[in-house]
C-alpha cells in the first residue's frame, strides 16, 4: 500500500483547478503592476478552496508580495474585530500616517486608546489607508480564509477591500462556504470563483496520485462515494490504506458530515491523551500555542501528548498557532465530545488566555446552568465591545448574559441591550424578537428598561418593517413614566409618528392633548407639537435648545423637524436641522445618519440658491449612500443633483443624474424622490425651452406636498409659456394657505411672482413689487434675482427700458455670481435687447469655469477643501475618503485647474469657495 501525501500538497490537490490558478494568477499580476483587485473562492468543505489559495499565496510570497492572512474559525463569530487584529497587527505600525478619526478608529478596536462607537466607514477607510501604505513598500496579497466564519464587525470591513484598493499593489483573496443563513459577500468581488465537484476524470487523476495502488474494486468504491470532492477522495483513500478495509458506504448523509466521520475514525486510533489534547486544540482556535499548552498543563497534559496527532498529519501550526488538518476535524471532535469533557476544555482554556474578553467566553462555554458571575462578565465585555462598534457580537453577549441569569428583571435588561445592539448591526428580525422577550420578563416598575426598549421598538418601527407600538401606545406608556423629560421624550416619538404615518385626526389630538400638559418651557413639548401639526412654524432657538438638552439626538427626530420646517415653508430653520444633524452625526461616528443629513440639507440649499454648497451636500450624499447601500438616499441625492446640475447649465450631467436615480428599483414607491426627481427634470426642460414637457415633468412633483410646494414657481412659469393657466390655480390655494399659516417670506416670494406672471399688464407690477419686498425680507438671492429677471422682462415689453436694464443688471450679476448658466445667458440676452451692457463684464459673456467644470465631483470638494486650508489628513476624515485617495483628487485637480501650489486654489474656484 502507498501512504497519501498530505491533503493540502498543491500537485495533487489543484488536479482540476488549473482554470482557476491560472485565472488568480491574473490577478496576481496586474495586482503587481497597480491594479488592485479580489476573489471570492465559493464551495463546500473539502473541495479545495484553501489549496487553491494557499498556492497561489505561495507564488505571491515567492513574486516579493507580502502575504497578510486572516482565518475564521467556528465559534469565532461572536469575538468582535478579531479577524481585523489577526490581518492588521504586522502593519499597525503605519498607523501614525492615517487621518486623526481613521487612526483613533483603528486604536479603539485595538484596544490602544478609549473612545467612543467606532463608526464602520471610517474603520474601513482606515484599514483601506493602512493597507495602502503597506502596499507603497512591497505589494500586499491579503488571504481571508473562512470568511464565513469571521465575526460580523471585521467581514464588514473585510468585504469592502477588493472595491477600495482598486488603485493600490493589493490583491484580496477570501475563501467562503455557502451559507443561506447568511448575506452572501460574492457581491463585493469583481471575481468569484465557484469550486464544483471534480468530474470523473479528473477525480480519477487525483486519486491515481494519492493512491496509486488501491484496488480496482476500493477504488472504484471511493470514487462513487466521494462524489468529486477532492478531501473526500483523499480521506477515504486514506482510511482504506491505514485500516485495509473497505469505507464504509455514506452516501446517505451530507459530506461534511461524512468527513466528519471519516477524521473521527482516524482520530479514534491516537491514544486518549492526544485525542483530549486535540479537543483542546479544537476548543481554543483563538489561543496561540503557548495558551494551549497552558491550557494542556492544567489536565495535566503536555505538548508531547500533541506529536501522535502531528505525526499522523492531523495537526501543523501556522504562526504561533497550532491549526488541524481541516476545519471538520475540529467541529468533529468538538460535537463527539461530551459536555463534561468539553466544559473541562473550556474551564483549563479560560485560566490559559489572558484576554478578559475571550477568558469570559471560554468560562460561559465551560458553564451549565444558571452563573450570576459569569453573566456579569459577558455583560461587561458586551459593553466594551459595542462602545467599539461591535454590534452584532455585542447583542449575542448579552443575549449569552441573559441565558445565565436567573432573576426576570435582569434578563429583562440584558435582553434590552441586546435588542438596540441588534437594531443597530442591521439585524431587524432579531431586534424585534429580544423586544417580544423583553416583554415577556419585564417588571412594569423597571421604568428605564421600559423606556429603552420603546425607544429600541420604536426606531425599529420607523427604519424597518416592523410594526411595533402604536402611537396611542406610546402615549398610553408616556402616562405611566415618573419622570417627566421620559414622558416628553415618549411623547415626542408619537408625534414623530405622527408625522410619518399621517395619523388621523382623533390620534393627533390624543397626542396633541397629552403634550399640552407637559411643561410648557419645554422644548420637547413644542418639538411634538409642531410634528403633530405639519405647517406650523418652529423657531430656531427652541430647535438649539432642544439640541443642547437632548442627551442622544435620534436620526428618525431630527429628519422629521428638518422635513416639518420645509412643510411650513422655513429653509432657514430646515437648513439648521440638517446642519445639526450633520454636526451631531459626524461627530459621534453615525455616518448612516450623516449622510441622510447631506442629503436632506442639499434640497434646501439648492432650493435656496446655494447651488455650490448644495452640490457639494448632494455629491457627497450620493458617493456615501452607495458606500453604506442606503439606495433610497442614493435616488434621491441623485435628483438633487440633477436639479443643481441643470440651474448650473451642465445639462448632460443633470440628465445622467437623473438617470442614476432612475435606476435604483428601491426608490421608486418613495413619493419624495419620485416628485425631486420631477422638479429636475422640469428644470432641464426649461432651460431648454420645452415648455410643455416641463409643465408635464413638474405637474409630476404633487405626488408629494412638500416637495410641490417649492416647485410650484417653475410650475407657474411651465404653465405661463404654454397658455394653461388652470394647471397652476390648485398650486396658488395650497401656496397662499401655508404662507398664511407659515408667514414664509420665501414662499410669498415664489407666490408673489407667480401672480405677476399670471396676471394682465394692469395688476404684474404690484405682485412683482410684493415678491421683491419679500425677497428682501428672506434673503433669498437666487429667486430674487429670477423675479428680477421675470420683473425686467416685463418692463423691456412696456417699454421701460432703463428700469428695465436695472433689474435685468442686478439679476444677472447674481446669476454670474452663483454660475447660474442658463439664467446668466437669458438674463444677458434681455440685457442686449434693451440696449444695455453690464459694467461688470456681461459684454464678454459669462465666466464659463470650464476648467472647475471639468473636475469630478470628488475632485472639486477635495480642491476646494484644500482651498479652504485644511490638510489632506484633515481632508480625509472630513469626506471620507483615505488620504492618499485625497491625494490623488487634489494632483488630478491640480492639473486641471493649471494651478501648481494650494494657495493658487481659491483664485482657481471664485465663486465656489
Amino acid at each position: 500500500m502507498t501512504t497519501p501525501t498530505g491533503p493540502h500538497d498543491p500537485a495533487a490537490v489543484l488536479v482540476g483547478r488549473l482554470d482557476e490558478l491560472a485565472l488568480l494568477r491574473g490577478l496576481l499580476g496586474q495586482a503587481a503592476a497597480g491594479r488592485g483587485s479580489g476573489a471570492l473562492v465559493v464551495g463546500e468543505a473539502g473541495l479545495g478552496k484553501t489549496a487553491l489559495v494557499s498556492a497561489l499565496a505561495a507564488e505571491a510570497a515567492a513574486a516579493g508580495f507580502r502575504v497578510l492572512r486572516c482565518r475564521g474559525f467556528r465559534g469565532g463569530e461572536d469575538t468582535g474585530f478579531a479577524g481585523l487584529h489577526e490581518l492588521l497587527h504586522p502593519v499597525l505600525d503605519r498607523v501614525d500616517a492615517l487621518p486623526a478619526r481613521q487612526r483613533q478608529a483603528l486604536e479603539v478596536i485595538f484596544g490602544r486608546a478609549a473612545g467612543g462607537s467606532v463608526d464602520r466607514l471610517v474603520l474601513s477607510l482606515a484599514t483601506t489607508g493602512l493597507l495602502e501604505e503597506a502596499a507603497q513598500d512591497e505589494p500586499l496579497a491579503l488571504v481571508l480564509e473562512d470568511l464565513h466564519w469571521v465575526d460580523p464587525s471585521s467581514t464588514e470591513t473585510l468585504v469592502s477591500l477588493p472595491q477600495r484598493l482598486g488603485g493600490t499593489r493589493a490583491l484580496v483573496l477570501a475563501t467562503t462556504r455557502p451559507d443561506p443563513s447568511r448575506p452572501s459577500p460574492a457581491r463585493a468581488f469583481p471575481h468569484v470563483v465557484r469550486l464544483e465537484p471534480l468530474p470523473p476524470g479528473d477525480a480519477g487523476a487525483l486519486l491515481s496520485s494519492r493512491a496509486p495502488d488501491l484496488p480496482a474494486r476500493v477504488r472504484a468504491r471511493v470514487l462513487e462515494e466521494s462524489l468529486g470532492n477532492p478531501l473526500a477522495l483523499t480521506e477515504l483513500a486514506t482510511q482504506w490504506v491505514r485500516t485495509g478495509r473497505d469505507a464504509d458506504g455514506g452516501h446517505r448523509i451530507s459530506m461534511s458530515r461524512r468527513l466528519e466521520q471519516t477524521f473521527l475514525s482516524e482520530v479514534h486510533g491516537l491514544p486518549a491523551g492526544t485525542r483530549r489534547a486535540l479537543l483542546v486544540v479544537a476548543a481554543g482556535q483563538d489561543a496561540s500555542q503557548p495558551e494551549v499548552l497552558t491550557a494542556l498543563g492544567l489536565l495535566g497534559l503536555g505538548a508531547g501528548d500533541l506529536a501522535p496527532a502531528e505525526r499522523a498529519g492531523l495537526l501543523g501550526s501556522e504562526g504561533d498557532r497550532f491549526l488541524l488538518r481541516h476545519p471538520l476535524v475540529g467541529s468533529a471532535l468538538y460535537d463527539a465530545a461530551g459536555s463534561a469533557e468539553r466544559s473541562q476544555v473550556h474551564t483549563a482554556l479560560a485560566q490559559a488566555v489572558p484576554s478578559p474578553a475571550r477568558r469570559v467566553r471560554h468560562r460561559a462555554a465551560a458553564v451549565t446552568g444558571w452563573d450570576t458571575g459569569v453573566a456579569a462578565e459577558l455583560a461587561d465585555v458586551a459593553d466594551l465591545v459595542f462602545r467599539q462598534g461591535a454590534t452584532a457580537e455585542a447583542s449575542t453577549l448579552w443575549r449569552r448574559a441573559s441565558a445565565l441569569t436567573p432573576r426576570p428583571q435582569d434578563r429583562a435588561r440584558l435582553l434590552a441591550s441586546a435588542a438596540e445592539a441588534a437594531r443597530q448591526a442591521g439585524a431587524s428580525v432579531d431586534a424585534a424578537a429580544l423586544l417580544t422577550q423583553v416583554r415577556a420578563v419585564v417588571d412594569p416598575t423597571q421604568f428605564e428598561v421600559v423606556r429603552r426598549s420603546a425607544r429600541t421598538d420604536w426606531l425599529l418601527s420607523m427604519t424597518a418593517d416592523h410594526r411595533g407600538r402604536s402611537t396611542l401606545d406610546l402615549v398610553d406608556l408616556a402616562r405611566d413614566l415618573p419622570e417627566r423629560v421620559d414622558r416628553a421624550e415618549v411623547l415626542v416619538w408619537a408625534a414623530t409618528k405622527c408625522y410619518v404615518l399621517q395619523e388621523p385626526g382623533d390620534v393627533r389630538a390624543a397626542v396633541r392633548s397629552a403634550l399640552a400638559g407637559e411643561d410648557p418651557g419645554s422644548s420637547l413639548r413644542r418639538i411634538g407639537l409642531a410634528l403633530v401639526d405639519p405647517g406650523a412654524p418652529l423657531d430656531v432657538a427652541t430647535f438649539e435648545r432642544f439640541r443642547t438638552e437632548a442627551q442622544d439626538v435620534d436620526g428618525v427626530l431630527l429628519n422629521c423637524l428638518a422635513f416639518s420646517a420645509e412643510d411650513a415653508g422655513d429653509l432657514v430653520v430646515a437648513e439648521t436641522c440638517w446642519s445639526s444633524a450633520v454636526d451631531v452625526f459626524h461627530g459621534s461616528g453615525r455616518t448612516g445618519d450623516e449622510t441622510i443629513a447631506l442629503c436632506g440639507r442639499a434640497t434646501p440649499r439648492v432650493t435656496a440658491g446655494d447651488l455650490a454648497g448644495g452640490l457639494a451636500d448632494a455629491e457627497q450624499a450620493l458617493r456615501l449612500s452607495r458606500e453604506l447601500d442606503l439606495p433610497v438616499v442614493a435616488a434621491m441625492a441623485a435628483a438633487v443633483v440633477a436639479r443643481a446640475r441643470a440651474w448650473g447649465g451642465e445639462r448632460d450631467r443633470a440628465l445622467e443624474a437623473l438617470r442614476q436615480a432612475e435606476a435604483l428599483p428601491a426608490a421608486v414607491p418613495f413619493a419624495r424622490v419620485a416628485a425631486s426627481a420631477a422638479w429636475a427634470a422640469g428644470v432641464v426642460a426649461l432651460n431648454d425651452g420645452r415648455h410643455a414637457d416641463a409643465l408635464r415633468e413638474l405637474a409630476g412633483a404633487a405626488v408629494n406636498a412638500p416637495v410641490a410646494l417649492w416647485a410650484g414657481g417653475d410650475l407657474a412659469e411651465a404653465a405661463v409659456r404654454t397658455g394653461r393657466l388652470d394647471a397652476v390655480h390648485d398650486w396658488l390655494r395650497t401656496a397662499s394657505d401655508a404662507v398664511q399659516v407659515s408667514g414664509s417670506a420665501h414662499l410669498g416670494l415664489l407666490l408673489e411672482r407667480s401672480r405677476a406672471l399670471l396676471a394682465g399688464d394692469d395688476a404684474a407690477e404690484q405682485h412683482f413689487r410684493a415678491a421683491l419686498e419679500h425677497g428682501r425680507r428672506a434673503g433669498t438671492g437666487f429667486d430674487v434675482a429670477r423675479t428680477r429677471l421675470h420683473y425686467g422682462e416685463w418692463l423691456r415689453r412696456q417699454r421701460r427700458i432703463t428700469e428695465a436694464r436695472d433689474q435685468l443688471v442686478a439679476a444677472l450679476r447674481v446669476f454670474d455670481e452663483l454660475l447660474v448658466i442658463p439664467l446668466a445667458d437669458r438674463a444677458r440676452q434681455e440685457l442686449r435687447a434693451a440696449g444695455g451692457t453690464d459694467d461688470a463684464g456681461a459684454s464678454e459673456g459669462p465666466p464659463r469655469d470650464l476648467a472647475v467644470r471639468s473636475l469630478t465631483a470628488q475632485e472639486l470638494m477635495v480642491a476646494v477643501l484644500a482651498a479652504q486650508g485644511l490638510s489632506n489628513r484633515e481632508i480625509a476624515d472630513q469626506v471620507y475618503l483615505s488620504h492618499r485617495t485625497v491625494g490623488s483628487h487634489l494632483h488630478h485637480a491640480f492639473a486641471k485647474l493649471q494651478v501648481s501650489r494650494r494657495s493658487h486654489l481659491a483664485a482657481a474656484l471664485a465663486g465656489r469657495v
